[in-house]
């Protein structure tokens, strides 16, 4: 093998595991997720959020309709319950409860909202003002329905990438349903914040994410030539050693 098979070689591995170390630092959890979704197949996504509205992300299996994790149970179907223990299935008629009362608070409250704007209604003399109004008591009683069918206990789940994707609250086994927290006031702040995001300039930490990116390919580019010059050195010196010795390569 000669200096530029050499040099070629030394070269080639050093960006290779350059790049490999760069792609690892950046995505390596991501990837190794990928994997493992795509070799386990009848796998659940599962989302839960604590306390300090940090939400972690976990690939598992159910086993006898709950998944395990952190050492409690979160069901997949609060209808079946069958192979619960009776601790986790109190937790679990606590956790209905609450969601029903909170429920009912919503359409209570939708309810007097929609009385309210019905007598603005028939009080109201201005035809432009009746037709808003009715279109606004309209979409409420839709409100009033949607939160109504939830009342009734059905296994809630989302898909991700095909898969059943479930979202928690940390310590509530039940799953949850995201138009249940839905309102009003959240669509309007949704839609400043997707404008807002829309007319502003990259992120200061996009920003630096590239420029370590850069740095990262700079500095494989460097270790690359730096190998090559010792290579060339380390070739140049094995020469002279074998001419002083009268070997010939």
């Amino acid at each position: 093998m000669n200096f530029w098979s050499i040099a070629y070689l030394v070269m080639g591995i050093s960006m290779f595991m350059g790049i490999v170390f760069v792609v690892a630092w950046v995505a390596g959890k991501d990837i190794l997720m990928a994997f493992y979704r795509r070799f386990r197949t009848k796998g659940c996504d599962v989302f839960i959020a604590n306390s300090n509205r940090n939400i972690s992300h976990y690939y598992k299996v159910p086993k006898d309709n709950k998944f395990k994790i952190g050492g409690l149970p979160y069901v997949t179907n609060p209808e079946k319950t069958m192979n619960l223990s009776d601790a986790d299935k109190d937790r679990i008629i606590d956790a209905l409860k609450k969601r029903e009362e909170r429920l009912k608070q919503r359409i209570t409250s939708l309810q007097r909202k929609k009385q309210v704007i019905d007598a603005q209604y028939k009080a109201s003399t201005n035809p432009q003002q009746k037709f808003m109004l009715q279109a606004q008591s309209a979409q409420i009683e839709v409100h009033i329905k949607k939160f109504q069918s939830m009342l009734r206990v059905k296994q809630e789940n989302y898909f991700k990438d095909r898969r059943p994707a479930f979202f928690y609250i940390e310590g509530d086994p039940v799953p949850k349903d995201f138009y249940e927290y839905y309102s009003e006031m959240d669509s309007k702040i949704l839609d400043n914040l997707l404008s807002r995001a829309i007319s502003q300039a990259p992120s200061q930490k996009t920003e630096q994410d590239i420029k370590l990116l850069k740095m990262f390919l700079i500095g494989t580019i460097g270790a690359a030539v730096i190998a090559a010059f010792l290579a060339y050195r380390n070739m140049t010196v094995l020469e002279q050693i074998t001419k002083h010795f009268g070997i010939i390569i």
